[in-house]
């Protein structure tokens, strides 16, 4: 039996039940958060716990707990299901409450948090590398929606995820409005060339991932690699010498091919393999 943590308690996962009349269900109001934990050590926990809180108040969401408090949880839920290395999802919605926009917006939250152990990804993708496909689906402009918000109103990502699956691609890359590049349906994207690392910047209205932030530090820190944001146009990124994306799932992913063009002679290249060993050292991942 494994269980969940529903509105302040621990409950069977088979008998955790959210009303019909929830506001995330109805409307898509609602934040959440992803992160891992390697053994009992929640990585990056900080970061990801301060995202959670800005996408809250951005929804101006009360606070429901402090970072310690919401530790103590998730540790719990981890020796409750019994995980070695756990996969977290925290799920926060506006609650149950009416239909119509002119409800009231100060309901009591649903808050879940669901642990799994974490799988990964088959080996072969890392050595061999993976294909993205350009999509048609262009990311939310940040006029529009804010993209420090984490939330679970995530259409216009399925949509890319939708067109990477009828392309028989990976992931896709999403661009923005103005063309340029933004990030994958649900990671962020780097490209080198020589001893530079390239990524977009927050302003093309990607979200910034706490991993992307990881890789960003790692670059500079462990590897003696200069790394650049800005705006970027799609032939920037393919006539490099090695593409890859990352997220909490993916950690360091190689790409070999964007469409019909291919990265490297379609190898994986070196700074890929060792950024996502400078990852594993990061994390404390013993090879």
């Amino acid at each position: 039996m494994s269980f969940v943590f529903l509105n302040g308690k621990f409950v069977p996962a088979e008998e955790a039940a959210v009303s019909v009349f929830d506001q995330g269900f109805l409307y898509g109001d609602g934040i959440f958060e992803s992160f891992r934990s390697i053994g009992g050590r929640l990585y990056q926990f900080s970061h990801h716990f301060a995202r959670l809180q800005q996408s809250a108040q951005a929804l101006v969401y009360p606070t429901t707990f402090r970072e310690r408090e919401l530790e103590k949880i998730l540790l719990e839920l981890r020796e409750m299901n019994n995980l070695e290395n756990a996969y977290y999802r925290v799920t926060v919605t506006r609650g149950t409450g009416e239909i119509g926009f002119r409800r009231a917006i100060t309901n009591d939250l649903t808050f879940l948090i669901i642990a799994k152990e974490f799988r990964g990804f088959e080996s072969s993708y890392y050595d061999e590398g993976i294909a993205l496909h350009v999509a048609r689906t262009r990311r939310n402009a940040p006029e529009a929606i804010n993209p420090k918000i984490k939330s679970i109103s995530n259409l216009n990502s399925l949509l890319g995820k939708l067109e990477a699956k009828d392309a028989g691609a990976f992931e896709v890359i999403m661009l923005n409005n103005r063309n340029h590049v933004c990030e994958g349906a649900s990671s962020n994207i780097f490209w080198t060339r020589d001893n530079w690392v390239f990524t977009p910047d927050a302003s093309t209205g990607l979200l910034e991932g706490v991993t992307r932030a990881t890789i960003m530090r790692l670059c500079e820190e462990k590897m003696n690699l200069r790394v650049i944001t800005g705006e970027y146009l799609l032939q920037d990124l393919k006539f490099s010498n090695e593409v890859f994306i990352s997220s909490t799932s993916l950690e360091v992913m190689p790409v070999v091919k964007v469409d019909g063009f291919t990265i490297n002679q379609g190898l994986v290249g070196p700074i890929a393999r060792r950024l996502r060993e400078e990852l594993h050292r990061d994390m404390g991942i013993v090879p």
